[in-house]
């Protein structure tokens, strides 16, 4: 049975590109107005809009960075990672210092499996900037998707300690603390952020994950319905249940081999 919501790589809402017509405009004109429309859309939800838009700036800078880090983005969203990582790769090798490049390449590695070479390029960005709180966030995922739970959560408080506005550190960290077996703690950080205006669907999800940790199916079922259909969250409080009933060990490596595993990310602001 595969994992609803609760660990893909969000529920967006998509909407149209607000665009306006660049065509007699300079080459460099061009460049700044279409990576300022794609990035409007890939933070919308817009794909669709994006990637074409990041397409038209590189015909005008081949050699753009803005939109290379943008189609980076939006292919990892996509969960297209061989692409995503060819974008940072190509960033890297013109600026081997660009932390949002790197980052974007672990968290490619990642999603392709290759974790060890991930942790490498984790590495190489602590040491340029140990205070980077959205490394130790991809750190935090890292540790997770290795099973690694408590490492993880030392990466997220890290991260968290720096910068306790960053959701992705929240949200990260109470569902790796719902995993390994400590769902009320998970409960008490989420609650407050699933009632947030800043509150995604995956934020929801982790909620209703947490409570069913919890053994409480009645707040499980009212959270997911926010976001799924009757049926869906039927079926997937199904599958939470069947992890509950698994020691933590079991549980951990059932949801990494679930292919929507994937706790969240954010390779830039």
């Amino acid at each position: 049975m595969r994992l609803a919501p609760i660990l893909t790589a969000g529920v967006a809402l998509l909407v149209a590109a607000c665009g306006s017509d660049v065509g007699g405009a300079s080459k460099g004109d061009d460049y700044t107005a279409s990576v300022r429309q794609a990035d409007d859309a890939r933070k919308a939800g817009d794909f669709d809009s994006a990637i074409p838009l990041y397409g038209r700036a590189l015909q005008a800078r081949p050699d753009g960075t803005e939109a290379k880090l943008g189609l980076g983005q939006s292919y990892l969203t996509l969960g297209l990672p061989e692409e995503a990582g060819a974008m940072f790769r190509d960033v890297l090798q013109r600026n081997d210092n660009d932390q949002t490049a790197r980052r974007g390449l672990a968290l490619a590695l990642i999603a392709m499996g290759q974790v060890t070479l991930a942790e490498r390029q984790l590495d190489a960005a602590l040491r340029a900037d140990p205070r980077d709180y959205r490394t130790l966030n991809a750190y935090g995922v890292v540790f997770d998707m290795l099973g690694q739970h408590a490492e993880a959560q030392a990466r997220y408080r890290q991260g968290i300690e720096i910068a306790p506005d960053f959701i992705a550190l929240r949200s990260n960290l109470a569902l790796s603390l719902a995993i390994s077996g400590q769902p009320q703690e998970a409960i008490a950080l989420l609650a407050p952020l699933a009632s947030s205006r800043a509150a995604d669907g995956r934020i929801r999800q982790n909620l209703a994950f947490a409570y069913a940790m919890n053994g409480d199916l009645e707040n499980c079922l009212q959270v997911s319905r926010r976001d799924l259909s009757e049926a869906s969250a039927q079926r997937q409080l199904q599958y939470f249940m069947q992890l509950r009933a698994l020691p933590v060990e079991a549980r951990s490596a059932e949801l990494r081999r679930n292919p929507n595993f994937f706790p969240q990310s954010a390779a830039s602001g």
